[in-house]
């Protein structure tokens, strides 16, 4: 099982220098959602798989998904944490943060072009 952290120690240290917080929900959930935790940084899991030599290795990365078990997020996790990051998952994603009453912010919901 990856290491998570609870949502309370993460609202402790949002705004660290040290800390990163990546939204691995799919496109599909980030549309359908349009809350995040404040200063989150959007990309799906396979581009973190992809990108993952661009992320900092002096930070922790929280890993945010929408599943509450962590399931879209802990092959994410594994990956970083191979690679030397230091990488957890959000105990209970999104919907717990959001249960829990911690900030979030509203994303605008793309827009679809209507025929002229």
């Amino acid at each position: 099982m990856e290491p998570t952290i609870l949502c309370t120690e993460l609202y402790l240290r949002l705004g660290d220098d040290e800390l990163l917080v990546i939204d691995c929900r799919t496109p599909a959930e980030w549309d359908h959602h349009a809350l995040h935790i404040p200063g989150a940084l959007r990309m799906s899991p396979g581009e973190v798989a992809r990108e993952h030599r661009m992320l900092p290795d002096d930070e922790l990365i929280v890993l945010c998904g929408g599943a509450q078990d962590g399931s879209d997020v802990r092959r994410v996790c594994r990956l970083l944490r191979m690679h030397g990051r230091e990488a957890v998952c959000l105990d209970g994603g999104l919907p717990a943060w959001i249960r829990g009453g911690y900030p979030t912010e509203r994303h605008a919901r793309p827009q679809l072009a209507l025929p002229r």
